[in-house]
């Protein structure tokens, strides 16, 4: 498999450095010119790392020789021995420009430019000095008056090379911080999701906590007026509910104790508001295409703070966006997102001109359960969400208000104490 891969880069090096090299001038007068093709072959031998500089170059240059000469003798009508007269030096000029790359290492130097463009620069030369002697055109008089272009254009080819390495190296780094971006967005959303799980899970561990309580309070105080053996029955029942009861919190317990291992906490360094802001704009413009939805966000935050509880933040914006969406039109659809500081309070407002809430509903969104949303199997959601962020908001000390109306829209507006949420620096 390497081999093949070897040979691919290979033959792809040598045709672009034969038909690039076909742009050309020449510089004294003679048969020797200079060509783009080197630009392309310096580029080349940092593209492809896994071949050693010296035999990319030497095969590059062996492909180059047949071309030319294929080519002037085909196309352009000289003979066969005059072609390979005319392009044989042109061979040496790869094999020493190859060669001394490969001893300076320059595949190690691309993060020193000005080192990078000295040892590309000085193999130039020196390929182009070694290929003018084969050629038989090198004398002190003739070096004199030749010398300046060949620094000249080493010079150019060496920098137009860097300049185009470092732009794809640039374009690299931009896509790689793209697929981080969207990764990490998808990562905070699962974890804003499972810790809303743990959440609930770990009101229903307390939930059970009571009904073993109150169980057992049954079966301690059952009338001792009844007859006996109602009195007996009713007690293991009792006793027995109170023992499932306390299994199930014990599996609770385990499984509780299984997602806080798995859970990381908040970064000590929290986050800034302006990426939980963003972050929310990709999850959600992405939501939308993949749902085929064209609704305007936006998103305003009038003070980059930073969040020490992001995660929960993150839930509760996303929780109240996703809800807007569903309850938005595409027709001049819009969701306004504000984070702003008031004095010791941090306000969080979601607005949209949706289809509102009926009045009669509003005292009942944020029972667990609740919901109006009718999913595609014709069955309604889970109505979790607003208990969610309800539970969310009141774990940091703060409250959660809401004014809508039906076929207008909503505004939802959260206060949290600053404390809570603002990491201090």
């Amino acid at each position: 498999m390497k081999l093949k891969k070897d040979l691919k880069e290979l033959m792809v090096t040598a045709l672009l450095t034969a038909v690039i090299g076909e742009v050309y001038f020449y510089p004294f007068g003679t048969a020797f010119r200079f060509t783009a093709g080197v630009i392309a072959i310096s580029f080349l031998l940092l593209y492809f790392k896994e071949v050693p500089e010296m035999i990319l170059a030497t095969f590059s240059g062996a492909f180059v020789f047949l071309f030319r000469v294929a080519l002037s003798f085909l196309v352009k009508g000289l003979r066969f021995e005059q072609a390979v007269s005319l392009h044989y030096p042109a061979f040496f000029y790869y094999i020493v420009y190859g060669t001394l790359l490969g001893l300076w290492r320059i595949r190690n130097l691309v993060k020193m430019p000005v080192n990078f463009i000295s040892v590309m620069s000085l193999s130039d030369i020196a390929a182009n000095l070694v290929e003018l002697s084969v050629r038989r055109e090198m004398n002190f008089v003739y070096f004199q008056r030749i010398f300046p272009p060949l620094v000249g254009v080493g010079l150019i080819r060496s920098i137009v090379t860097y300049a185009f390495y470092w732009m794809l190296e640039r374009q690299k780094l931009i896509i790689l911080k793209e697929e981080h971006e969207k990764r990490y967005a998808e990562l905070v959303e699962i974890l804003s999701e499972l810790k809303a799980e743990l959440l609930f899970l770990k009101k229903s561990t307390a939930d059970m906590e009571d009904v073993m309580k109150e169980s057992y309070e049954i079966y301690s105080s059952i009338s001792e007026n009844m007859s006996g053996d109602e009195i007996l029955t009713l007690k293991e029942k009792a006793l027995d509910l109170a023992r499932r009861v306390h299994d199930i919190k014990k599996d609770y317990l385990r499984i509780n104790a299984g997602f806080s291992q798995l859970i990381p906490e908040e970064n000590e360094g929290g986050m800034k508001i302006s990426a939980i802001l963003s972050l929310l704009r990709k999850n959600t413009e992405r939501w939308m295409k993949k749902e085929g939805k064209k609704v305007e966000l936006i998103t305003i935050g009038d003070e980059d703070f930073i969040v020490k509880n992001y995660f929960d933040i993150f839930s509760i914006l996303g929780n109240l966006v996703y809800n807007a969406l569903e309850a938005v039109n595409e027709d001049g659809g819009w969701i306004r997102v504000v984070v702003k500081r008031k004095g010791e309070e941090i306000i969080i407002l979601v607005e949209d001109n949706g289809c509102g809430i009926d009045s009669r509903d509003l005292p009942y969104i944020f029972e667990p359960g609740f919901s109006t949303k009718v999913m595609s199997d014709g069955s309604f959601s889970t109505g979790l969400g607003l208990t969610h962020v309800k539970n969310l908001v009141e774990k940091m000390g703060g409250k959660i208000e809401v004014e809508s109306e039906k076929g207008t829209g909503s505004r939802f507006c959260v206060k949290l104490p600053a404390d809570s949420v603002v990491l201090r620096t």
